[in-house]
Formats: C-alpha cells, sequence, structure tokens
C-alpha cells in the first residue's frame, strides 16, 4: 500500500513538473520578439495587412506584454495602408477577450511557479513513503507514466487539431472559458449565440488577421521544446532505473575472505567452496536452493537419507590397483592337515 500512494504522488508530481516546464517553454519562446520578427517576413503578412513589420512586432509585443501583466492597455498606435491609426485593436470583442486571456495567463503562470514547488514537495513524500530497495524502480516507473500521459494527452490534441482544426477550436477556447459555455448555452446554441461570445473575433479584427499566419509556426516550435523536454525526463529515468544498480548478495561459492592473523604464521584465506561449487554444478536447478540452504546453516550436502556411493567404485582401476585378495577359509572348507611323506623304504 505504501508504495502504491507513493508511485501515486511520484505520478502526480511529475505531471505538474511537466507542466511547468512546458509553460515555462512557450513564455520563453512567446518573449522572442526577433522569431516572431522573422516569421513576419517569411510568411509576407505585412503585404497582407498593409502593415509594416516593425508595426506588427510593436502590435505583438502589446499584446504580449498586456497578457502577462506589464501593460495596462493594448492600446497601440501604428500605420494601416498608409493610414495612421491611433488604436489598431479597437473592437470591444478584442479588449474584452485580451482581458479574459490575461486573467488565464496570469493564473497558468502562478500555478506552474508554487505547483513546481509543490510537485518537488509531493516527490519527496513519494520518495519517503517507497520501501527501501524499491525507490529505483517505483521513481522511475512514476516518472515513465507521467510521460506517457502528459504526452498522450499532447498528441491527441494535436492529432484532433490537425483533422478538425475549427472543432478543436472551439472546444478548447469552451474548457479554458467556461462561462462562455454557459452564455452559449443559454443563449439556446445558435450560430447567432456563437457569434457573441467574446473570443469570436470579427472577420476585419487586425489580431485575428496579424496573428493567425504566425499561429502555427510558434505552435510547432513550442510543440517540438515540449518533446524534447519529455524525451530528456524518459533518459533520466531510464538512468535512475539502470545507473549505480546495487548489486545483489554475494554468491557463497564466491566469497573470498583474508583473515587477519599472526605475521610470523601463514594467513589463512577462506577461498570458494570447491564442494559446494561441485555440487551445484552437478545437481538440478530444481535442487540447488536445498543445498544452498544446507552450506549456509551448515548441514551436510547431501542428504542424510540418500545412500551414498562409495568413492573407491568410481576409481580407474590402472591408477589404484586392487590388492589381491586371500580367500579365507571356511569352516565347510577344511582340509585334511597335510600328512608328512612316509620315508621311502630302501631296498
Amino acid at each position: 500500500m505504501r508504495n502504491t500512494f507513493g508511485k501515486l504522488c511520484v505520478i502526480l508530481a511529475a505531471l505538474v513538473l511537466l507542466f511547468s516546464v512546458a509553460f515555462f517553454t512557450v513564455s520563453l519562446i512567446l518573449k522572442d520578439s526577433d522569431y516572431i520578427e522573422q516569421k513576419y517576413k517569411e510568411l509576407d503578412v505585412s503585404t497582407q495587412m498593409g502593415m509594416s513589420v516593425p508595426d506588427l512586432s510593436k502590435a505583438t509585443e502589446a499584446l504580449l506584454d498586456y497578457m502577462r501583466g506589464e501593460r495596462v492597455n493594448i492600446k497601440v498606435d501604428a500605420k494601416v495602408n498608409g493610414e495612421d491609426v491611433p488604436d489598431v485593436f479597437y473592437h470591444e470583442k478584442e479588449i474584452v477577450h485580451m482581458a479574459e486571456v490575461q486573467t488565464l495567463w496570469l493564473g497558468l503562470d502562478a500555478f506552474a511557479k508554487f505547483g513546481a514547488i509543490g510537485a518537488l514537495a509531493l516527490l519527496f513524500v513519494g520518495f519517503l513513503l517507497i520501501e527501501r530497495g524499491k525507490k529505483r524502480a517505483i521513481l522511475s516507473s512514476g516518472i515513465f507514466w507521467s510521460c506517457g500521459i502528459f504526452g498522450g494527452v499532447l498528441g491527441f490534441l494535436g492529432i484532433w487539431a490537425i483533422l478538425d482544426f475549427q472543432s478543436f477550436w472551439t472546444v478548447f477556447h469552451f474548457l479554458i472559458f467556461p462561462s462562455s459555455l454557459f452564455r452559449y448555452l443559454s443563449a439556446g446554441g445558435t450560430v447567432q449565440a456563437m457569434n457573441e461570445l467574446n473570443w469570436v473575433l470579427p472577420g476585419d479584427s487586425i489580431m485575428v488577421n496579424m496573428l493567425f499566419p504566425i499561429f502555427p509556426s510558434i505552435v510547432l516550435r513550442c510543440a517540438l521544446c515540449v518533446i524534447i523536454e519529455i524525451a530528456v525526463v524518459v533518459i533520466a529515468a531510464v538512468f535512475i532505473r539502470f545507473a549505480f544498480r546495487k548489486q545483489g548478495s554475494r554468491s557463497p561459492v564466491a566469497d573470498i575472505v583474508v583473515i587477519e592473523h599472526d605475521e610470523n604464521e601463514p594467513i589463512p584465506i577462506k577461498g570458494p567452496d570447491l564442494v559446494l561449487a561441485h555440487k551445484l554444478h552437478n545437481t538440478p536447478v530444481s535442487k540447488r536452493a536445498e543445498i544452498l540452504r544446507r552450506a549456509k546453516n551448515g548441514e551436510p550436502l547431501d542428504d542424510p537419507q540418500k545412500p551414498q556411493t562409495a568413492v573407491k567404485e568410481h576409481l580407474v582401476g590402472p591408477f589404484y590397483p586392487e590388492e589381491p585378495q586371500k580367500e579365507e577359509a571356511g569352516p565347510m572348507s577344511e582340509q585334511a592337515p597335510e600328512q608328512p611323506a612316509e620315508p621311502e623304504e630302501q631296498a
């Protein structure tokens, strides 16, 4: 039971840590203004929008700074089709939606920071709960599970977005903005109710037309970075499981112990037990455990009830010739005593 709770703690902690690392990775990518400006140039968004690349970068940076809470509004001036526009994000929906995005982002940022600290503490608790001798295996197994769950969810969302982006985008916004789903259902779930939601921006929105072309490239870059991070975590889990593995108990056959002794006398050395090694080598696997038990307890290695075979029967004749045995005369085979020879009669 302790191992089960410990493994659950490890899985939950690793999931939170993976999310925190992924969130910080996305934050760093969104702060790379040079990359965003490069994508605007590659995709020729400037020509489509009628805005210069510096103005596009300035407007995008204003949105991201506001999302991170570093600006009080999204008001930014730029030239659009040669005309000076004091506020390119003039739609009320753009302002309201970005306020919702800011609330969501700041909440995720706080969760990622404090969640990482709590996850480390939970990981330590799980490590303490796991029984000694099983910590490496269960810890690595929990990390494998968390990587599988996290990677599986991201993979499912990615495949869904590729196959049907419209439904994915709608469901995704309903999940991150639950109040929108309540408003949509309470209004009857009609097309008009959908269009009235804050995150459904009008077609002439500069925010939509500016960000939509570079959005797939940014998402792909974030996905690749997260995949690399998951791979690093998996490699770390493999290292935890197999590196510095504790060796098992030494076999009594290979146990060599040097005993300190008087320097004037030869040092006795306890070497491999050759008799035990011979028994193990010539015994079926099913009976080797019993022989090891006998050796450990100091009992005779042979079964006392098993008839022993005389060693002499296995010796080869030429090396050990048998001595001739004299026949012992029995009581029934007594011979008559030899009579002394009679002297020959002299003629």
